[in-house]
């Protein structure tokens, strides 16, 4: 049997009105030698019965059914589960493909044996001379600062290869090997910041990601708080992301930077509380406790995949801050948490930890 090259996993939720368009550019492009899973999370909207339909003749895709939503990440494993290929391909479903989006990134990988991740050029959607996300760095406070601010004018200026911490799986490549031998995404995130901590642990396993701007996707950005609505986005952003944040540091930070940035972030988070209990955001000041809380109760399950992270480690953090490490002002982080509390958007709000979903 041949090898497959390329194994493109969607993973999908009541989004029937976005994923067709992305699974006909992925068909319509130059990908060779390749699959598709579609992993859908307990969808209501008959995503699977319409897709099984219109694909039938197409023996290279596959559905993968979960019986409730699991969450991306824990879906995302569940279709490498499946998967044959060399390189794992992630898009979101609100995603659609340039035609050589993927040619591109075999080229990359083949070029250089140590690339583990490659992030895509991501483009908006309804704008595509505007950038959503080209990569992203760690501030020294322990919350991410993204390259560029989303829809950023695509003049040329970052039509270039360089590293960066981690991608972002609304278009993302990995090899299939360096995913198994790391363990791939953190089930227990749920949603947020399991992208970052998987490119983290690349990095640690002593592999690196670059953006390779020539493999070109195009996000639909915000479409979760179409189909979830505002109240499970808004949960999802202050409950997942204090919890997926806090333990990623925990988890993969040295024993250095366990003590200088770790105690600083979590202050930063208690503040973000005490901050929304202010604005009278009260359910968002008790769901970012709640985070904190979380990685208290489960600190001896993080304690053990911490042990097993350091114990692979390859690269010193001294190394990572030195590419990765950027100080920006604390306006700046505020200035984005606050644009939540002026205009009631939860994917703004996020910015904090530039994620997508």
């Amino acid at each position: 049997m041949k090898q497959i090259d390329f194994s493109i996993i969607i993973v999908t939720h009541n989004g029937l009105k976005y994923i067709d368009a992305c699974v006909d550019s992925i068909f319509s492009s130059h990908i060779q030698n390749f699959e598709i899973i579609v992993v859908d999370n307990g969808s209501s909207d008959d995503t699977i019965k319409y897709l099984t339909n219109k694909y039938s003749k197409h023996t290279n895709l596959q559905i993968v059914p979960l019986d409730k939503n699991y969450g991306p990440a824990r879906a995302r494993n569940e279709g490498v589960k499946v998967a044959q290929g060399l390189y794992l391909g992630f898009l979101d479903n609100d995603t659609e493909v340039h035609k050589d989006w993927a040619t591109h990134a075999k080229k990359a990988f083949e070029k250089d044996k140590k690339l583990g991740v490659i992030q895509c050029k991501l483009l908006l959607n309804k704008e595509r001379h505007k950038l959503d996300y080209i990569g992203e760095y760690l501030g020294s406070n322990g919350f991410l600062v993204q390259k560029i601010p989303s829809a950023t004018i695509d003049d040329g200026s970052y039509d270039k290869e360089y590293y960066i911490l981690a991608a972002k799986s609304a278009g993302m490549f990995i090899r299939k090997n360096v995913f198994d031998r790391i363990g791939g995404f953190d089930a227990s995130y749920f949603i947020y910041v399991e992208e970052t901590d998987l490119g983290w642990r690349v990095w640690l396993a002593g592999y690196t990601a670059k953006f390779i701007p020539v493999s070109v996707v195009y996000h639909e950005f915000g479409t979760s708080t179409v189909i979830l609505g505002t109240k499970a986005t808004n949960y999802n952003s202050k409950f997942h992301g204090t919890k997926n944040y806090i333990q990623t540091h925990i988890k993969n930070l040295g024993t250095a930077g366990l003590v200088t940035i770790l105690p600083l972030h979590i202050t930063l988070w208690i503040g973000l509380s005490l901050f929304s209990l202010l604005k009278r955001q009260w359910k968002s000041s008790l769901w970012i406790m709640e985070g904190i809380l979380w990685n208290v109760i489960h600190l001896p399950e993080t304690l053990v995949k911490r042990r097993k992270i350091q114990k692979a480690r390859r690269v010193k953090d001294a190394y990572l801050f030195k590419m990765f490490m950027k100080k920006m002002p604390f306006s700046y982080f505020f200035n984005k948490a606050n644009v939540k509390h002026k205009i009631g958007n939860a994917e703004s709000f996020n910015k904090l930890s530039d994620t997508n979903k």
